[in-house]
This record gives C-alpha cells, sequence and structure tokens, in this order.
C-alpha cells in the first residue's frame, strides 16, 4: 500500500511539474527594441507624442512618451523635454505595440560645431541598430484629430494662464499704488498737523 502511495505521489509530482514547465514556456514572450537616430522635430503635450525626422524616411516618425520612458543627454543626465530644441539630434530606442511606436528611451546628442568653411559632403544614412534580428515594419501618420485638439487644447491653456497672470500682476501693482498714495496722504495730513 505504501509502495502505490509513493508511486501515485510521484506520479502527481511528475504531471505537477510538466503542467508547471509548459505554463512557464508559453508565458515567455520576446520585445525587440530597435534604435532610431534623427532630428527632433516638436512635441505634443496632450497627446504626449514625440515628432522626429530621420534622413532615411521622408515622413516625420510620431513616437508615444510614456511614465517608463527615460529621457536623457549624453552623459546620461536626466532632461525635460522642454529643454530639447528643434532639430536637436537624437536617438530613440523604441519598440512597436501595435501601429504605435512607444519610446523606451531617448538620448539627445549635443549639435555638432558648426564650422566656418563650409564643405558638402554626400549625406548619409543615420545609423539605425537592433538589438535582436526581427523584421520592423514602420509606417508614419498625419496627427489625428484627437491630437490636433489636444495641442490646440495646450496652446489654449498656456495662453490663459499667461493671461491670469498678467491679470494677477496689474491688480497687485493697482493695489501697491493705492496703497502707496493713501501712505503719502497721511503723511500729508500729519505735516499740516504741526
Amino acid at each position: 500500500m505504501k509502495t502505490n502511495l509513493k508511486k501515485i505521489g510521484a506520479a502527481l509530482l511528475a504531471v505537477g511539474i510538466c503542467v508547471w514547465s509548459t505554463g512557464t514556456q508559453a508565458q515567455t514572450s520576446t520585445t525587440t527594441v530597435t534604435t532610431t537616430k534623427g532630428a527632433f522635430t516638436e512635441y505634443v503635450p496632450g497627446s504626449e507624442t514625440v515628432v522626429v525626422r530621420s534622413e532615411t524616411n521622408p515622413d516625420p516618425l510620431r513616437y508615444v512618451v510614456t511614465k517608463q520612458t527615460t529621457i536623457v543627454d549624453e552623459s546620461g543626465a536626466p532632461i525635460t523635454m522642454d529643454r530639447i530644441s528643434p532639430g536637436s539630434p537624437l536617438s530613440v530606442e523604441y519598440a512597436t505595440t501595435g501601429d504605435r511606436l512607444v519610446a523606451s528611451r531617448i538620448v539627445v546628442q549635443r549639435p555638432a560645431a558648426s564650422a566656418t568653411t563650409v564643405t558638402t559632403a554626400p549625406a548619409t544614412a543615420p545609423v539605425t541598430t537592433e538589438r535582436r534580428t526581427s523584421t520592423t515594419t514602420t509606417t508614419t501618420r498625419p496627427l489625428t484629430h484627437d491630437e490636433k485638439e489636444a495641442r490646440e487644447e495646450a496652446r489654449e491653456d498656456r495662453k490663459e494662464q499667461l493671461e491670469d497672470q498678467i491679470d494677477k500682476r496689474k491688480d497687485a501693482l493697482e493695489k501697491a499704488k493705492d496703497a502707496e498714495e493713501e501712505r503719502l496722504d497721511d503723511m500729508k495730513d500729519k505735516l499740516d498737523d504741526h
């Protein structure tokens, strides 16, 4: 009886291990990360989209920026999107998720120093490297209606904020002016009383 229990236990253990290892293998996935170099064109805050123009593609590429996206300069120091000026060279490490290019890391390079003499050299294609061998198809698209609206809303919000700041400063100046006039009037009254 003990032998049968041991055999049944061993069989159940073997079946459990097989089921567990099959489940573990089924969860394995491969993510391909591609790096592309180009020039920064714009950042669309409402849609969290970075637009980059590369030399190999005449249409700009749009990369989605998430909270997990790391944005650094060449030395590895973190920087914010508003510090990147249009035309700045950068490289974008991204993965394709559906029809979206999701940026995982953006490295902003320093622009090349301008030379005093101008020489014309044949254009070279930007360097594109892949960590794994795979086929990546990149499609570009114009901004969607929602992205255009988000960009316009962001501009309107900035405009309203600036107008509010101007109004607050005007009010503060008016109050300061009134307070100063009142102080001067008090001083005149004290002089007249003496």
